[in-house]
């Protein structure tokens, strides 16, 4: 890719984040003129007391992923993965207790259970990067077979949740676009835009209120995603730029609820699930980052090992042109003396 080209792809996804950040302006002015005129900010002590039980278990955890890597050392990366998938099947585990030793009407109990489907969907990617077309792509190896499959991967996570959701009050909540926007991402247009519209497509015909907005901004996410995915060169964009976007990107999506249903319903609709579905998009994103952190380690040892294979096979040969350089002129001495 040329440097103007460069430059041009560059100002191209600058002004898709420019657009999301406007409509996030939007969306907040509304908010705020919605809040002081029909909100009351209530936490309860028991809430505060959820919130920082479940802070301490996320610290805890995270202190131990810091120690994970370690496992390396001991030359086999399936141990390694293992073990990744053992903290976050325990951490499961731990929110479900919480969340069943809670009310769960209360303020952090819907966090709780996002964070129990968010494990489980990593768990499932986690599974998925076995797949040696999930390994292609990651690694830069592009292959028409190798989105196809992928395709298939994000679709079925796409519809997956949509189904699976978590209620506040009477509003669901899910990682739907989360899902398709890293598609679009890792993938491009051949994952991204049909996982976009078949996950679309699937929650428009599950009905509801916001049955509309919420299958138009999948399809959207699926572009976007694609979109960003072409002009940064057929890869995945780098970890602040794709934690911003799904940040931006979920404001939209509330946006799209607020302009394509009535206010009546909208607002109270939003007010309940803009902060989980905040916290979901950028938690996500940030999980499915440490995966793909992960896959590119691997290919820097692999291409390492490769490196120094390939050297020693030039080697091998320059040393075998030089034995028979040395075999002609031997030969040719023998001749000379022989006449």
């Amino acid at each position: 890719m040329n440097k103007h080209k460069l430059i041009v792809n560059n100002i191209k996804i600058n002004a898709i984040f420019l657009v999301l950040l406007i409509l996030n302006i939007i969306l907040y002015a509304f908010l705020i003129r919605y809040y002081f005129t029909n909100y009351d900010f209530d936490i309860s002590l028991r809430s505060l007391s959820n919130i920082a039980t479940m802070i301490s278990a996320i610290i805890l955890f995270g202190f131990i992923s810091t120690r994970l890597p370690q496992f390396r050392k001991f030359g086999d990366s399936s141990i390694y993965e293992v073990s990744y998938l053992l903290l976050f099947g325990m951490l499961s585990i731990v929110i479900s207790y919480f969340n069943k030793s809670t009310n769960t009407e209360t303020f952090f109990a819907p966090y709780l259970e996002m964070f129990k489907i968010l494990s489980i969907m990593i768990i499932f990617t986690l599974i998925a990067t076995k797949i040696k077309s999930f390994k292609d792509i990651l690694n830069g190896k592009i292959t028409r077979r190798n989105q196809l499959i992928c395709l298939v991967i994000f679709t079925a996570l796409g519809c997956i949740a949509s189904k699976y959701h978590v209620y506040v009050g009477d509003t669901p909540a899910n990682v739907r676009c989360l899902i398709i926007m890293i598609g679009g991402l890792f993938g491009g247009p051949v994952v991204g835009i049909p996982s976009a519209i078949i996950s679309g497509g699937f929650r428009y015909i599950q009905g509801g209120v916001t049955a509309f907005p919420c299958a138009v901004t999948t399809v959207i996410a699926g572009i976007i995603g694609s979109l960003i995915y072409v002009w940064n060169g057929k890869k995945f964009i780098n970890n602040v730029p794709a934690v911003l976007l799904m940040f931006l990107f979920t404001g939209f999506e509330m946006l799209m609820i607020v302009m394509l249903t009535p206010d009546y319903i909208s607002f109270p609709f939003i007010t309940d699930i803009y902060p989980l579905m905040l916290f979901a998009s950028v938690i996500g994103m940030v999980l499915f980052l440490m995966i793909v952190r992960e896959g590119r380690i691997k290919k820097k040892e692999i291409s390492y090992e490769e490196l120094r294979f390939k050297e020693m096979e030039n080697s091998l040969y320059e040393l075998s042109e030089k034995v028979e350089e040395l075999e002609d002129e031997i030969e040719s001495l023998r001749n000379e003396d022989s006449d």
